[in-house]
């Protein structure tokens, strides 16, 4: 039986709160040291290459193929935590506020079974590659490219989280429905205030 105890709930949506930051941060955190690496490999290529005549093996299978997946894919949680994903609300913000809510509702749901079905497909692409050992020749240096491929199901399977756990606060939290919707969609904190 379900406890109705509101501390219990809101223990619950702090450590969900929590646990879902810290994975997107993780995840981020990756994404931002790999650009940092891709900054640093293409400085280090251009004065190579200029300076020294020489030209790192690698460059442009390491940029195609591992740090543009990696800032194009592992920021999508973030995107979706802090809502700056795309949205055009001509319509829907002269709607009621329920139904407002309710279509926010909605395109969580849509966001769980895009990202899941993205992150699902992509997981199969990733294990088919992992597979054949997938792997390009640069300058007659192997490069394996099947590990990049695991990237994609990750950013998808991290932004489904996100919007599943807004699903789950809206349902956690006590009130009416539109409150508890206006609760979820300002949980993590990118439209001011939460109200208790």
């Amino acid at each position: 039986m379900a406890s109705h105890d509101p501390r219990a709930a809101s223990r619950r949506g702090t450590l969900l709160r929590t646990a879902v930051s810290a994975f997107a941060r993780a995840v981020s955190f990756i994404g931002v040291a790999v650009m940092g690496l891709m900054v640093l490999h293409i400085t280090v290529d251009v004065v190579a290459r200029y300076f020294f005549h020489l030209s790192l093996p690698g460059t442009i299978a390491f940029v195609s193929n591992y740090y543009m997946v990696a800032a194009t894919f592992l920021p999508l949680v973030i995107a979706e935590q802090m809502r700056q994903h795309i949205e055009v609300e001509v319509v829907a913000q002269k709607l009621p506020e329920a139904l407002q809510c309710a279509l926010r509702m909605l395109a969580w749901l849509i966001a769980v079974g895009v990202f899941v079905l993205l992150g699902w497909e992509s997981s199969h692409e990733a294990l088919r590659a992992w597979r054949t050992q997938m792997f390009i020749v640069e300058y007659g240096v192997r490069i394996d490219t099947w590990i990049s491929y695991f990237m994609l199901p990750v950013g998808f399977f991290a932004a489904a989280l996100v919007a599943a756990s807004r699903i789950v606060i809206a349902l956690l939290h006590r009130g009416g429905f539109t409150r508890k919707v206006r609760y979820a969609a300002a949980f993590y904190g990118e439209e001011g205030k939460l109200d208790a």
